[in-house]
């Protein structure tokens, strides 16, 4: 899927030299006893800028994770017997090993890689990749998730791309990077402002522009620029999700706010609710049957959910927090992630999507805009932790957080993709 980024490098390359020193990796709450692996591999037998791009790739997406610490104290190239480096990994105390080297043919990069668990005295696995230099950083997080996925059943988060919103306090523009904060595009220069971007499919975005001076949202395929007016039929700052094969959108009209489905041409097709107070920020489960949304028509805004097949049966999730907002179903259908603010400090939490076992995650300032990972454990956010305005990565298994990409000035939305192949 790294043609992702070759596509959008050729067709909105502008200039972001600027960017590049905001961005930090730092681990802010290491409350757990993190997984030994030794990184041996892609230095004696590997061109150089190979080596630096993975080691320094899986390095990253390890401080990320909240699950393991790197070794580097020995090499081994990819010939030596799988049996020897577990010997000496079990000896130092390490889990598990990652070693192999890498050969350029032409444009083509071949990764020998092996993974291997030193306590069981086995290969997780001995493949070779075919890769290109400018997707080297995506063979790293492909490594990464290969590993998770043998240590914890469920696989890594790291091939996905995060869309966001940052500007300069004048005008705002669309960014998209690695799950991990690296390889940082800009989609939009309008100067004007550009907000609330959604994932809508592994291709496709939306978003909010004042480009015309009245908001309207629009809808931008990454790979081949194609941009469409999706509907300017309201002065709210909204956002647009998907809705099986269209979208919902939450506006005002006949003076209340409600979500509505409407097509790819702007078209309303029907209310998804019907009350007269503010209902907004709708998230569906995978199969669509049930939506989550926030409603203050029992005073100040929760998080509802309804049954879509059903237009009477709404339920309220949530009772605790004076303003609760920003729902997020888990890609799972399993949990809600959403924000809670009280006496001004914000916090993640996580509930089931019944309600239940409801659980803070994370705490801060002026959080918003949860989006969880494929892998339905991992949750990107933007926000104020500390002395931090940053895009945090949240592991809610262990609530491990860290800083993916530190900045003062990212915008309210952001989202996560799905896998990208």
């Amino acid at each position: 899927m790294r043609r992702f980024i070759v596509a959008i490098l050729f067709l909105f390359i502008l200039s972001s030299s600027s960017l590049g020193a905001t961005y930090e990796i730092t681990i802010s709450n290491p409350k757990y006893k993190p997984i030994t692996v030794a990184l041996w591999g892609f230095v004696k037998n590997t061109p150089e800028f190979v080596s630096k791009a993975l080691i320094n790739t899986i390095k990253r997406d390890f401080s990320i994770s909240g699950l393991f610490v790197a070794d580097q104290s020995q090499h081994f190239s990819y010939e030596a017997p799988v049996s020897v480096v577990n010997g000496i990994a079990k000896l130092d105390n390490i889990d598990y090993v990652v070693y192999g080297n890498a050969v350029i043919s032409g444009e083509n990069i071949y990764v020998n890689l092996k993974i291997t668990d030193a306590l069981r005295n086995t290969t997780v696995i001995d493949k070779t990749f075919v890769t290109n230099r400018y997707s080297l950083d995506w063979m790293a997080d492909k490594i990464v998730d290969i590993l998770i996925g043998y240590v914890t059943g469920i696989y890594g988060p790291f091939e996905s791309k995060i869309v966001f919103a940052m500007g300069n306090g004048k005008t705002s523009d669309i960014y998209i990077c690695d799950f991990n904060g690296q390889n940082v595009v800009r989609i939009t220069n309008w100067h004007t402002f550009n907000i609330l971007p959604k994932w809508v499919s592994t291709d496709t975005i939306t978003f909010l522009s004042y480009r015309y001076g009245k908001p309207a949202v629009f809808l931008f395929n990454v790979f081949s620029g194609r941009l469409v007016k999706l509907f300017n039929a309201s002065n709210l700052s909204i956002a647009a999700v998907r809705f099986r094969n269209k979208f919902a959108i939450a506006f005002n009209r006949y003076g209340s706010t409600n979500i509505y489905e409407i097509n790819e041409k702007g078209r309303v097709i029907r209310k998804l609710t019907n009350d007269p107070n503010i209902n907004v920020s709708p998230s569906f489960t995978p199969d669509y049957s049930k939506m989550v949304f926030v409603s203050n028509r029992e005073g100040n805004p929760q998080i509802y959910i309804k049954e879509l097949n059903s237009p009477y049966e709404v339920k309220r999730l949530t009772f605790q927090g004076k303003y609760n907002s920003s729902p997020a179903v888990s890609p799972d259908g399993k949990k809600i992630a959403y924000i809670s603010l009280e006496g001004g400090v914000s916090y993640l939490k996580v509930m089931n999507i019944d309600g239940t076992n409801d659980r803070v995650v994370m705490q801060g300032y002026s959080l918003d805009s949860p989006s969880w990972s494929y892998d339905s454990r991992y949750i990107a956010l933007t926000g104020r932790v500390g002395d931090k305005n940053a895009i945090f990565i949240v592991n809610t298994d262990n609530g491990h957080y860290s800083v993916a990409m530190e900045t003062k000035l990212i915008y309210n939305g952001l989202s996560v993709s799905s896998k990208l192949q």
